[in-house]
């Protein structure tokens, strides 16, 4: 059987694999090969033999499996050397087999020269056959076995082929490209998977939405942010009171360059367990814990407004000494609407519920008054709204932040605190690797007010590896859950207990 190697360049690392009977990958430990890349599902691709085959497929993965660029069905194809697979957010897969490298060396062999004899023998001068060659006649002997061999070969290759595709012809025919479905042995146990795969990744599964949720905003443009003035009366909010000149001088410290190197995997990164380990399950758990004590998920603006008139969810200010919010950045000045599952937006009618929540915040937004009316009023209503998230999560937010300003002199650039649903959905409509939510029953992260953002691209090693040693510490004192993003939104994802209770696992 022919060496076959797996080269898996992902998130946490680079890895070789040889590829004995199969192997699964995906983010959880239903996989043989788990990776912490939050794109991934559960069980998302597997590459197995079948006899001399060595065949790719996904198995109904969220954000599916791409061969050479090509997105693959539930169908299995076959690899060859040097293809390419990605898959999840930053995963790539190369396939190496050896079979291109020996084609070529076959190939790419000069042939020896032939013996050239002292003096060329005479042409013959009649159109009989020409003579028998000498047995001297090294280089003629040499052609006539040539060509006899090559012709022999292409006869044995048509047979081949044509045998092939007699074969492959009752499997049917791949719908992406035209040709026919690799025939697979039904006495393996593999090729029952593939033809019913135990994936099954689901849209309404939490644990999936956790995966698939997550996307980035627009930096937020401070000189199109106003100041937040907060009435006299409204000591209990006081510290909303800030100018956004604060959000700008913040904003230019949190991202000014550094001198050693940022990005998504800096030399030195060191994740620590508790951030790719068990989370996506504790998270999973608090989410249902959440809709069976009867949350309702914000599905638009207004529904965001009465959860800051009842305090259900509490705005944070828009930047300290130690932490700014770079949330709103994505946030349109249309007329406010109403969401309804599948896809229903209506402009609220006046004398509405929603225009009511939506007015009353308005006439007071902790002593600002909005006029809704005003394109600029109902852009900034949205950008305060989007500043809330859970009561609980705002000395939490406030620990990291302090811990670490104090070590790096710099502000954490925190990137998502509440999302409603349509806001996270028209997000999510620029985002190839999510899907779509069909009904009420999802509960994203960000729509529970529990979870939010802390961007990291722009930070050292040194740095990430601080925010995450905090963040694990945190973690084993139960005081959230942890995830480190990676690919287009690379971030700390950072998710609080609603109910101040760690899940029991």
């Amino acid at each position: 059987m022919r060496p076959v190697t797996l080269k898996i360049d992902a998130p946490d690392g680079v890895q070789e694999i040889t590829l004995q009977d199969e192997v699964s990958i995906g983010r959880t430990p239903e996989s043989s090969v788990v990776i912490a890349d939050s794109g991934l599902s559960r069980r998302n691709t597997t590459i197995f033999r079948d006899g001399d085959d060595v065949l790719v497929v996904d198995e109904r993965s969220t954000n599916g499996t791409f061969l050479n660029g090509e997105k693959l069905d539930d169908r299995p194809r076959i690899l060859h050397d040097g293809d390419s697979i990605r898959l999840g957010s930053s995963t790539t897969i190369r396939i190496e087999t050896g079979e291109s490298r020996a084609a070529t060396t076959a190939v790419s062999a000069p042939a020896p020269e032939p013996s050239q004899p002292a003096e060329a023998p005479a042409a013959p001068t009649y159109s009989a056959p020409p003579p028998t060659p000498a047995a001297g006649s090294n280089a003629t002997t040499f052609l006539l076995i040539g060509a006899v061999a090559f012709t022999l070969l292409i006869v044995a290759g048509a047979g081949a082929a044509l045998l092939f595709s007699r074969q492959t012809s009752t499997s049917g025919t791949n719908a992406n490209t035209g040709l026919p479905t690799p025939k697979i042995n039904t006495a393996r146990r593999i090729p029952v998977r593939v033809i019913d795969p135990l994936g099954d990744q689901n849209e309404d599964d939490l644990d999936d939405l956790i995966a698939s949720w997550e996307t980035a905003e627009k930096e937020v443009d401070a000189s199109t942010i106003s100041d937040v003035t907060v009435g006299a009366d409204d000591t209990a909010e006081s510290d909303l009171n800030v100018p956004a000149s604060l959000l700008a001088d913040r904003q230019k410290k949190a991202l000014e360059p550094r001198d050693a190197e940022t990005g998504i995997r800096p030399a030195g990164l060191d994740v620590p367990k508790e951030l790719f380990g068990d989370g996506v399950i504790k998270q999973k758990a608090k989410l249902r814990e959440m809709k069976k004590d009867g949350y309702h998920q914000p599905l638009d603006f207004p529904d965001l407004a009465e959860k800051r008139l009842n305090k259900e969810l509490i705005e944070m200010p828009m930047a300290a000494q130690s932490y700014y919010l770079d949330v709103g950045g994505s946030a349109s000045d249309g007329a406010f609407q109403s969401f309804a599952f599948p896809n229903v937006h209506a402009d609220i009618v006046p004398g509405s519920p929603e225009m009511l929540a939506i007015g009353r915040l308005a006439d007071n937004f902790a002593g600002h008054k909005y006029d809704i009316n005003n394109p600029a009023d109902r852009k900034q209503m949205r950008v305060r709204l989007l500043r809330m998230f859970n009561p609980r999560a705002k000395p939490i937010l406030l620990e990291l932040a302090e811990a670490y300003y104090k070590q790096f002199n710099r502000p954490l650039r925190v990137t998502s605190l509440t999302r409603s649903m349509d806001y996270q959905i028209g997000l999510n409509a620029t985002n190839v690797n999510s899907f779509k939510v069909r009904d009420e029953n999802a509960l994203p992260p960000h729509t529970s007010g529990c979870a939010f953002d802390l961007a990291r691209k722009h930070m050292t090693a040194a740095e990430q590896n601080f925010v995450m040693k905090k963040l694990a510490e945190m973690e084993n004192a139960k005081k959230l859950d942890a995830l480190i993003e990676y690919g287009q939104n690379a971030c700390f994802h950072v998710f609080i207990y609603f109910d101040g209770l760690a899940p029991n696992m």
